[in-house]
């Protein structure tokens, strides 16, 4: 029962905050850019356009980087242009946004009522 609460909690929390103000799967108009750095600096070769693609321990980049805290900073890990990284994170946030709302409901579904 505690368990179903916060993730209701959690899940009112991130809809509150605005992440449902815009369509979560679809980047921001102004996301373009980060789309053209994300595709050009060879990341969408290895996790898609949409960084979706299964990676070969069956995670996905967004699956990582919606659990990581800062996940502009896991970022730089690869992109070192903080300006282009920053782009990415831009491009990359409402689809993040999304695979954590999409682990909450699962999360909550899983654990069922008791």
């Amino acid at each position: 029962m505690r368990r179903a609460l916060l993730f209701s909690a959690m899940a009112i929390l991130l809809l509150g905050s605005g992440a449902a103000s815009q369509n979560p799967a679809r980047p921001a108009p102004d996301a373009g850019e980060g789309k053209k750095v994300f595709a050009a600096a060879g990341c969408a070769k290895c996790h898609d356009a949409d960084a979706s693609k299964k990676l070969p321990d069956g995670t996905t980049l967004l699956a990582r980087l919606a659990k990581n805290k800062d996940p502009e900073a896991r970022l730089a890990t690869r992109l070192k242009n903080e300006q282009e990284r920053h782009q990415v994170f831009l491009y990359l946030q409402p689809l993040i946004e999304h695979e954590r709302l999409t682990e909450i409901r699962q999360g909550s579904v899983a654990s069922g009522p008791k």
